[in-house]
């Protein structure tokens, strides 16, 4: 007979599992967010990608025109011979280079944050949903006024509101009357 801790997935071991992006889901029988945890990887990873290539197209025009990184705009000096790229000098000013090139800077740093995010919201909804998997959902939510008895043994009127069908309780008090015979 399996037990109830064989059948409730254990919060710890899926977020062990999710250090592998879809593998808590996988331990929780998620199949379904699999794809839903890849995809949002993959999208970040794209953004990532596409800014890191555009970032290179600034410094690379920047430093085609003899004015360093774009860090640190330099005289260009005799020495240099400015090349041409795609970006011509005559259409696209060096200060709208440096400009576009820090707003790359800013969207691909943002990425790689976004990966962070995506990778660590992953894990919490692989911890959270193993928590949850002997939620008891009961249409049940009605308030009753019933009599109370206070800790002191004072008797009193109060108001109960039943959250889930009383599963727990009725296990615990099946153990007890298992341990009373």
């Amino acid at each position: 007979m399996r037990t109830l801790r064989e059948i409730n997935r254990g919060p710890k071991r899926a977020l062990l599992w999710s250090a592998i992006p879809g593998g808590g889901q996988v331990y929780n029988k998620a199949w379904w967010k699999v794809p839903l945890v890849y995809s949002g990887l993959l999208g970040v990873i794209a953004v990532a990608d596409y800014n890191q290539t555009q970032y290179r197209r600034f410094v690379t025009a920047l430093e085609a025109r003899c004015l360093g990184d774009g860090n640190l705009i330099v005289v260009p000096y005799a020495e240099c011979i400015i090349q041409d790229n795609e970006f011509s000098v005559d259409e696209v000013t060096s200060q709208a280079l440096v400009s576009a090139r820090n707003n790359a800077n800013r969207s691909r740093q943002t990425a790689y944050f976004g990966m962070i995010a995506v990778y660590v919201l992953q894990a919490v909804e692989a911890f959270t949903d193993a928590h949850l998997q002997d939620f008891d959902i009961n249409d049940d939510l009605s308030i009753r006024l019933s009599p109370t008895v206070t800790p002191d043994g004072l008797a009193g009127a109060g108001v109960v509101v039943p959250l889930g069908s009383g599963k727990r309780r009725k296990r615990e008090e099946a153990r007890v009357r298992l341990l009373a015979r």
